[in-house]
């Protein structure tokens, strides 16, 4: 499919998941048109003079990216999302959700937890899945409705979800190991005395919160397990400031797994062919399958956003807490 992005009089430069954004948007002189698969699914905007970013006025798209309101989609002929992802939606999760209020002495200060427990299964001791940026996995994500769906179709095994909404994700999720200690030793904590796990945990971030949900793991094997990183920001790397440009990075997850000890940790990774960090994660699954583990790597032609995420929902869920 051809894509004929043909600029508005008074844009500058095209914004899209291709070049990150307003992190590192591209001038018009240089969009031209392109193609992309049937299958595709493509997010973008435009920047005025003034450095503002606008919408497309010639898209009647509704817009769909809850971080970038500007942004309108295109789709190919044959895309087709996830049908357990097509949650309707007013439909509510079904089970039993707790909202919980933690003093943290780590982060000193209050913070907030959602924990989701399926109809059924209150009080069982089951997996534990612990969601970065939770407030987007529960609301924008919908997840305990995915994870609904998934359950009464016997597609995967029961879990306890446990949903961490950030306060400043960039600072948090950067290897700041007061966050970490704050989910290792007050989050699980407190949870478990109202939704018990088994032994059995999950790391699960999209972006920066893959990037933490893999420290957490790979920091913390015995902890966790089992990871799910969904267009993982594996561009950071120790050193780098807030701030910095992240193209500026280095793929530093692929450079430690191959030169750092094994860990019993199962990878489940899945990015988005027309986003900036295709190719870490590409290359990150190459180097985890080198060093042995085990590993699932899954792409779809869409970028970095939340209907990309979305979709990946269900192959995440079988991943992490398969069925029997």
């Amino acid at each position: 499919m051809n894509i004929d992005l043909t600029p508005p009089s008074w844009a500058t430069h095209l914004l899209s998941d291709l070049d990150n954004w307003t992190h590192a948007p591209r001038p018009v002189a240089e969009v031209a048109p392109f193609d992309v698969p049937d299958d595709a699914y493509f997010e973008y905007a435009w920047l005025d003079a003034d450095g503002q970013p606008q919408p497309d006025p010639t898209n009647t798209n509704p817009p769909r990216n809850e971080w970038w309101p500007f942004a309108r989609y295109l789709a190919g002929p044959d895309y087709e999302p996830d049908p357990w992802a097509l949650v309707p939606k007013r439909q509510a999760p079904a089970g039993r959700v707790i909202r919980l209020r933690l003093d943290s002495k780590h982060l000193g200060q209050q913070r907030h937890v959602i924990v989701y427990t399926p109809t059924g299964h209150t009080d069982q001791p089951l997996p534990h899945i612990v969601f970065q940026d939770g407030k987007a996995y529960y609301g924008w994500g919908k997840t305990p409705q995915v994870f609904d769906r998934l359950l009464q179709a016997d597609q995967c095994g029961p879990a306890h979800l446990v949903f961490i909404p950030p306060v400043n994700r960039g600072l948090e999720y950067h290897l700041n190991d007061a966050y970490l200690a704050f989910v290792l030793e007050e989050v699980l904590a407190a949870v478990e005395e109202r939704a018990p796990c088994n032994g059995r945990r999950t790391a699960w971030g999209a972006s920066m919160g893959g990037f933490c949900s893999a420290e957490l793991a790979w920091r913390h094997p015995l902890s966790f397990q089992t990871v799910v990183c969904q267009s993982g920001a594996f561009l950071f790397h120790p050193g780098q400031r807030i701030g910095d440009d992240p193209h500026t990075g280095r793929e530093w997850w692929a450079e430690r797994v191959a030169q750092e000890a094994w860990r019993p940790v199962r990878w489940h990774l899945q990015t988005g062919t027309l986003e900036w960090l295709h190719r870490p994660n590409e290359n990150l699954a190459a180097a985890l399958e080198a060093a042995g583990y085990e590993v699932h790597y899954h792409q779809r032609t869409s970028g970095h956003n939340w209907t990309t995420w979305r979709n990946g929902l269900a192959d995440g869920f079988r991943f992490a807490v398969p069925r029997g």
